[in-house]
């Protein structure tokens, strides 16, 4: 029952990681777009267009971290109700022992602190996987 459980928050997570990738993968792409031009801007020598430069490349940053935000969000609540169904399971449904829910407890911390930095780390992909389309399409 805890195994079924933990697959179904899993799933869930998957698809609303499959979705962040999306958009955070289109939000990295507008961002090296606008970094491209980095030597054009500094070349006009026009301190008011270097502000609207960087005031235009700040906005799919906060739209990345905004995604960010809500992936990691969705994710400690996630892992919050694997781990209080997991625990009504083990304490009222079939009635463990101290040590048994104990070692269950321990694996699932163990679990729910190895995926703290996955949306970060979901981030880092997309840009990546941006960044490494670019140098295949300048070859």
């Amino acid at each position: 029952m805890i195994s079924l459980t933990c697959f179904c928050i899993i799933v869930h997570l998957y698809f609303t990681n499959k979705l962040y990738s999306r958009r955070v993968s289109v939000l990295q792409t507008e961002f090296h777009d606008k970094f491209e031009d980095i030597y054009d801007v500094f070349a006009k020598k026009d301190p008011e267009f270097v502000r609207e430069y960087y005031t235009n490349i700040a906005k799919p940053q906060r739209k990345i971290a905004n995604w960010g935000a809500f992936n990691f969000g969705v994710m400690r609540i996630s892992l919050l109700a694997i781990f209080m169904v997991v625990l009504y399971i083990a304490i009222d449904l079939d009635d463990f022992s101290a040590g048994e829910l104990y070692s269950i407890v321990a694996y699932l911390w163990t679990f729910v602190t190895a995926t703290e930095y996955l949306p970060e780390l979901m981030e880092s992909w997309t840009s990546l996987k941006d960044i490494s389309k670019r140098m295949r399409f300048e070859d």
